[in-house]
């Protein structure tokens, strides 16, 4: 063969090498997929060490990890997907998820599981799934089941006062009982705080709603079946409204008081509780994983117990109402929801997720098969504490009327309305939101 023969080819060769190298380099740039979601402090590094493996178990994809704020997420959300520049995969929070599912912002995923033959009552908890459709359809997947408010208590301080910390408190006036016995005040100067009952209840303060965790517990609902009117100014909600005033009165002098000494959130308060400052905290089950890294010393040294119900009330019943379910989903617009679908599967339903829960050390995982180790003292508990949850269909506006609520509530606990006022204002408020939106 000539040599200018065999120069062109081996130049035709390298040169086809380049180009195949070229467009397998371009299609997997294609491939980035971006993920949207709020892990942040130490849980960023541990998620992207799970999609580390995820990269590795799938050549040719990326993910590109974007943590927000989640004081931010949601106006950036509805900014992105106005424009279209939408994420591929994007993190859901409980209170917002029917929102975005009524604008249609996300894709439904049923042809997708049906396609690929996923068993969801073998992989998800039911009231994680429940709590992830809207209407017919099913939006996303969960990335943890809806969980209540659960009471953690100092069982040291429940002995100083003379209570059982082996029989903790199961009615309303028992736990009335234990917070006034565990209290310690003069006048109003609080040294020991026995329980504050609304935690996170200053408007806007998080997605935790305490008239709902107490209504649930009282016989009540706050919206009818379907969804399309009030139910919570009833008799029941009264009640509830007027117990909830009534506690922290005669606990702590006031909420107002309780608060201005210890805080209103779970962060102001944690530490006081670690401190041995109050003797019980109204948290979630996930506290556990906090305390194991914050306060270890006191994990031997406390109990938890799901909140108790209206013992008055022969209808109440141990429950807790859940609208709407945090989780994972693939906006409708996605540039590259193939790569999406395989990273959901990944991070939600298969070894991603359970790797990203045992990290954490969280009890409140969604799938059944992931096993999360915990004190055998603990175990009972956090299991009545999951039976417990009914998810209710959520309308798109569900997150107007938690705010609507958080305001009804933080109005009488401040005492600038009465329970009767602030309830008759808020039923008529939120019937104007449901008009509005349905």
């Amino acid at each position: 063969m000539p040599k200018s023969r065999k120069k062109f080819g081996v130049l035709s060769a390298a040169a086809a090498a380049m180009g195949l190298a070229v467009t397998m380099t371009q299609a997997y740039a294609a491939e980035k997929i971006v993920f949207w979601n709020n892990w942040d402090g130490s849980r960023a590094p541990q998620l992207r060490s799970v999609l580390d493996q995820f990269e590795k178990q799938n050549p040719g994809y990326t993910v590109e990890n974007v943590t927000l704020s989640s004081d931010t997420t949601a106006q950036r959300m509805l900014t992105a997907v106005a424009s279209g520049d939408v994420p591929d995969l994007y993190m859901t929070q409980a209170n917002d998820f029917p929102k975005w599912a009524g604008l249609g912002a996300f894709r439904p995923l049923d042809d997708l599981v049906a396609r690929d033959g996923l068993k969801l009552d073998e992989i998800f908890f039911s009231g994680g799934i429940e709590g992830s459709r809207y209407g017919d359809k099913l939006i996303q997947f969960p990335f943890k089941v809806p969980t209540s408010l659960m009471i953690w208590y100092n069982k040291d301080l429940f002995k100083k006062a003379g209570l059982d910390p082996d029989n903790p408190p199961k009615t309303w006036k028992e736990l009335e009982d234990a917070a006034i016995k565990t209290t310690v005040r003069d006048g109003a100067v609080i040294s020991q705080l026995g329980l504050n009952i609304c935690l996170n209840c200053a408007t806007g303060s998080g997605s935790e709603n305490a008239f709902i965790e107490w209504l649930s517990r009282n016989g009540g609902e706050v919206l009818t079946a379907d969804a399309k009117d009030v139910a919570f100014g009833s008799p029941e909600g009264l009640d509830t409204l007027k117990w909830m005033q009534g506690f922290s009165n005669r606990t702590a002098g006031s909420w107002q008081n309780a608060v201005r000494q210890f805080g209103s959130t779970f962060k102001d308060q944690r530490p006081s509780f670690y401190m041995g400052k109050m003797a019980m905290i109204m948290d979630g089950p996930f506290l556990y994983n906090i305390m194991a890294k914050d306060a270890p010393q006191m994990l031997d040294k406390v109990g938890v117990f799901v909140a108790p119900i209206n013992g008055d009330n022969k209808d109440a019943t141990q429950r807790y109402l859940a609208y709407g379910t945090p989780g994972y989903a693939i906006p409708a617009k996605a540039k590259h929801p193939e790569g999406a679908w395989k990273l959901l599967k990944f991070i939600a339903a298969g070894e991603g997720a359970c790797q990203f829960f045992t990290m954490q050390q969280r009890v409140d995982t969604p799938l059944r098969n992931c096993k999360v180790d915990v004190p055998p003292q603990f175990v009972a508990a956090f299991k009545a504490n999951g039976d417990l949850v009914q998810s209710r269909q959520a309308p798109s506006s569900f997150q107007q009327i938690h705010v609507r609520l958080q305001q009804m509530q933080e109005a009488v606990l401040l005492g600038k309305e009465t329970p009767e006022a602030a309830l008759k204002a808020a039923a008529t408020d939120v019937k104007a939101i449901l008009a509005r939106t349905n």
